[in-house]
């Protein structure tokens, strides 16, 4: 019996431990290895612009950072090359900012907000429309950026929409962002409005497999100089697994050039990729497969998206980040 009873428990064990590691693993929520793409620092106001005579490289224009600071309306440093903003983008109106306060004058985006210029009219203004509308929100509850676009879809008149969506329809698309592979970026410390500013005097930060954004010259990229460039620190090999999963398909089969376009450059029934933020594109995959942007614009993107792991959305935004138009 002695003998019996042990081995009874010997093989109740063994099954139990059997039985435990056979079970699957539990996947993680979706987003949980996609904190990186959501930085956000303590409550704080925007940055202000640096005292005296402002300059950047190329442009004859001069501001200084105390008209900057009082409402002097965003900076155009290189007025010659676009035509007349309206005044929807160009100076805002009480209760609305400017457009350009944030996608700048020449549409180009800045860290933590996307590129406009060169989007066709009728996008532009349903993805304001989709704002208003409660069809387009966050993965990440009460994010910054989200929650100021929403106020603006919702005091902005469609005649402003309009006439803002055809300004930057007409401008000319240019990228100016550059991936990087490897395993350390700068130091960085997140900003309250969803972007990494760098950590000076701090050592390189491991990837740990994250993307970490940072502008190239913050100086210049605080004053919205258009030509700032963005830089996209990734794993090492992203770019390439991005790249065979763009082109399979990946789960759902569906290429992504079938709707984007050859090179993810766009097509009349979706819009470009190619060339953007890398941590933008993540927040609008994550946020289609989670359902937080949904309804008839983005209903051909549910399927693939609902098939992507966060490392397989990490890696298409820096594939996608990694092209030229």
């Amino acid at each position: 019996m002695r003998l019996g009873a042990v081995s009874s428990t010997m093989i109740l064990g063994g099954a139990l431990l059997c039985l435990a590691a056979c079970q699957p693993k539990a996947e993680p929520p979706p987003g949980a290895l996609l904190g990186w793409a959501y930085p956000q620092g303590p409550k704080s106001n925007l940055p202000p612009y640096p005292s005296g005579l402002q300059t950047i490289p190329g442009s004859a224009v001069t501001y200084t950072g105390e008209a900057l600071n009082k409402g002097a309306g965003p900076p155009d440093w290189f007025p010659d090359s676009h035509p007349p903003a309206p005044e929807v983008v160009a100076q805002g109106r009480k209760g609305l900012m400017a457009c350009a306060e944030c996608h700048q004058i020449g549409g180009g985006g800045s860290l933590g907000t996307p590129n406009l210029a060169g989007l066709s009219e009728e996008y532009i203004v349903q993805q304001v429309r989709e704002f208003r509308e409660g069809r387009r929100t966050s993965w990440r509850a009460n994010w910054p950026t989200n929650q100021d676009m929403i106020k603006v879809a919702k005091t902005v008149t469609d005649d402003e929409l309009a006439a803002a969506a055809a300004y930057y329809a007409a401008l000319p698309y240019r990228p100016r962002v550059r991936v990087v592979e490897g395993e350390t970026a700068p130091a960085t410390k997140p900003n309250y409005y969803g972007w990494l500013d760098l950590d000076t005097g701090k050592p390189p930060q491991a990837l740990n497999g994250q993307v970490i954004e940072v502008a190239e010259d913050w100086p210049r990229m605080l004053l919205a100089d258009p030509n700032a460039v963005i830089v996209v620190h990734a794993p090492i090999g992203a770019t390439a697994r991005g790249r065979a999963l763009a082109e399979s398909g990946g789960g759902n089969g569906q290429a992504c050039a079938a709707c984007h376009g050859p090179g993810l450059n766009g097509s009349p029934v979706a819009p470009p990729l190619a060339g953007r933020s890398a941590a933008y594109l993540a927040r609008q995959l994550l946020d289609i497969k989670t359902g937080a942007r949904n309804g008839p614009s983005v209903s051909q993107m549910q399927g693939p998206a609902r098939g992507l792991d966060d490392e397989e959305i990490r890696d298409l935004a820096v594939y996608a980040a990694s092209l030229r138009p």
